[in-house]
């Protein structure tokens, strides 16, 4: 274990109850689980909606025959199953995430003792003795050299934050115009598909696998931008 490492463990040991410095970082350590149990929550029910929606709209679409399907009753299937798969992995992000929400301290010990030792970085070693020193006053105030560093991360993971979400959205618009224009596509021509019909597969595909990314990006910049000092600390370890 690093010096901080140590401090960090002894001032757990001895009980956060006493150390505000301490109180205050498991506090967002708790924040930075939390952000992602209500966020989890909320794509939860979105994607579980979706899941309703296509699967409703995949029965609702007849067979050509009992083992060909039209290409529209395959599109619902497959976003069908996407959209449970997503809504399951949620469930467990969830679920996961409020053992840290409601039991910060278990889940920060087991954090802490995790990490492996970082190199010896100069100005991450004044970073890292000014958080030891900080954690050893319990001084609920945090040190202008940290809040500056902190400061920086809210901003930065929130710039991060609002343009991929600007972004996931212009891609869900997208994604969603590029499969409705390939399904009235082949509503319309009874031939193979053309370079126009390849293209709007390849693309749907990647505005979709592109559009998960994003998801992923802006949840997590929105766990840095709510709960910096948790983010800042892993940084440090």
């Amino acid at each position: 274990m690093n010096e901080l490492q140590n401090a960090l463990h002894e001032m757990i040991e001895s009980g956060p109850q006493s150390n505000p410095a301490l109180n205050t970082v498991i506090n967002d350590y708790a924040m930075y689980h939390a952000v992602l149990v209500i966020v989890g929550g909320v794509l939860l029910m979105i994607f579980a909606w979706l899941s309703i929606r296509f699967w409703a709209k995949f029965k609702r679409m007849p067979k050509i025959s009992k083992s060909k399907w039209k290409f529209e009753k395959k599109v619902y299937f497959s976003f069908g199953i996407l959209s449970c798969s997503v809504a399951l992995l949620m469930i467990l992000v969830v679920v996961a995430n409020a053992t840290n929400t409601f039991n910060p301290l278990h889940g920060f010990s087991l954090l802490v003792g995790s990490f492996e030792i970082s190199n010896g970085e100069t100005y991450k070693g004044e970073l890292r003795y000014a958080f030891i020193e900080w954690i050893k006053s319990g001084n609920e105030n945090i040190p202008s050299i940290l809040k500056q560093q902190i400061n920086e991360r809210i901003e930065f993971h929130t710039t991060k934050a609002i343009v991929c979400g600007v972004l996931f959205i212009i891609f869900v618009a997208l994604s969603r115009f590029l499969w409705n224009a390939l399904i009235k596509r082949t509503k319309e021509i009874d031939s193979k598909w053309r370079y126009k019909e390849n293209a709007y597969f390849i693309f749907g595909i990647a505005t979709v696998v592109l559009s998960l990314l994003l998801m992923v990006i802006v949840v997590a910049n929105m766990q840095g931008a709510f709960a910096p000092l948790a983010a800042f600390l892993g940084g440090l370890l």
